[in-house]
């Protein structure tokens, strides 16, 4: 058996063109997006290969290194949960964040913190200040940990080239605010934000309540095919297909196509430098948005010293639309109630995570939505624009990460 083992450090979890860690932590922290993130990671790889390296099983995991602890996003007053209704400051209009009447003990503390009195009886058994209270969310960084498990067969090399086929799972140890559309079978909040109504009932969509969201559980097939030409570039063509149906498998059936190239200058010296670069193409990004495109354009280069290594990787994602939906980057702050946020898939824009929450956000969007010039139809056409105005953002379209690492082959 030939064992060889990869230790890499990263400055943030990019594949493919998703952001696996450093999109969840901008929406954990009120950031808005950008092109670099700065969440680090410890990536171990352990390749087994059979003696006459045909048969391959890699273990692949990602451990986040930093602000791994849940934390409070919403920065809510009074909730019965996290992720539950709650004012943001204590002069707030109750029909701007309670309109449903989800959370009638919430609503009686808010009134006595104003020195209106309440009728604690509408709490019942819950505690003000200790059931009733500001909670964290389900929003860590270590629920970004997870572990790839890839079984392959190289088959021998002919003319036509080399072809392996396999099968990879990667599975998240903990669950996750970053995978939505949970299945009906997980526990309800009936306190969470955006309502009680059809089709939320209750809302059991809320990317915050910590009892409705799933861990990300990823499998595909894979076929790879090393081409029989220009073997010094390497040119490989791959295609994955997803099986996995994990989020009521809104992802399953889909299809990633890439073709990569890569070449090492100085090849068997102590410095060597190794060129690559990756185009995926997406046919189906999921079941729901059906739409398909050049999902990302991957370079990188990679400085070698011996067994040591030093990257740098740019990710570009041409199609914007392939992104620009609620079943990527999730809804306006993890809130169904505010699905409508994001009305267009054609802009480029989604809801900045450092205009959803907050005094003063929640002050500045209440405002918006209070305007009122005498004709409804101009006031509402008035307030979607200033809202968007407000809280969009472009999606950055090229991410950045750099890492360090070290490969022993034993």
């Amino acid at each position: 058996m030939i064992v060889e083992f990869t230790s890499e450090i990263v400055t943030d979890f990019l594949w493919r063109g998703n952001s696996l860690a450093g999109e969840s932590l901008k929406r954990r922290n009120g950031d808005s997006y950008e092109s670099f993130t700065y969440a680090p990671a410890f990536q171990p790889t352990v390749d087994f290969f059979s003696h006459d390296r045909k048969f391959q099983l890699q273990l692949f995991g990602n451990f986040q290194l930093n602000q791994r602890e849940d934390r409070d996003s919403d920065k809510r007053l009074f909730q019965s949960g996290s992720g539950g209704v709650g004012p943001s400051y204590l002069g707030e209009d109750k029909s701007n964040w309670d309109p449903h009447n989800q959370d009638l003990c919430a609503q009686t503390l808010q009134s006595g913190a104003m020195g209106m009195g309440g009728n604690l009886a509408e709490c019942g058994s819950r505690v003000p200040g200790k059931d009733v209270a500001p909670y964290k969310e389900p929003n860590g960084m270590k629920r970004s940990d997870g572990l790839f498990v890839v079984f392959t067969y190289h088959f021998d090399a002919t003319k036509f080239g080399q072809f392996s086929g396999g099968i990879w799972f990667y599975n998240t140890f903990h669950k996750s605010p970053s995978f939505l559309l949970p299945s009906g079978t997980q526990t309800a909040n009936p306190y969470a934000a955006g309502g009680t109504g059809f089709p939320y009932g209750p809302n059991t969509m809320n990317a915050n309540n910590r009892n409705a969201i799933t861990r990300l559980t990823w499998h595909e097939y894979f076929i790879v095919w090393k081409l029989p030409f220009l073997r010094s570039l390497s040119p490989t063509l791959s295609y994955f297909t997803q099986y996995s149906t994990e989020n009521g498998g809104y992802m399953t059936g889909r299809n990633y196509v890439s073709f990569q190239m890569n070449h090492e200058f100085r090849k068997e010296k102590f410095f060597r430098i190794q060129p690559s670069v990756n185009v995926g193409y997406a046919m189906g990004n999921n079941a729901l948005d059906n739409r398909s495109g050049i999902q990302d354009i991957t370079s990188s280069v990679t400085f070698h010293f011996g067994q040591f290594f030093l990257k740098a990787v740019n990710i570009y994602r041409p199609d914007l639309y392939l992104w620009d939906s609620n079943n990527y980057y999730g809804f306006a702050g993890g809130d169904p109630g505010r699905a409508s946020w994001n009305r267009t898939s054609e802009d480029g824009l989604v809801p900045n995570p450092n205009k959803m929450y907050g005094p003063v956000n929640s002050y500045i969007l209440n405002t918006i939505d209070s305007f009122q010039s005498g004709n409804p139809a101009l006031d509402s056409v008035a307030k979607i624009w200033a809202r968007e105005k407000f809280t969009l953002q472009k999606i950055p379209q090229f991410l950045f990460y750099f890492s360090i690492g070290y490969t022993a082959t034993f």
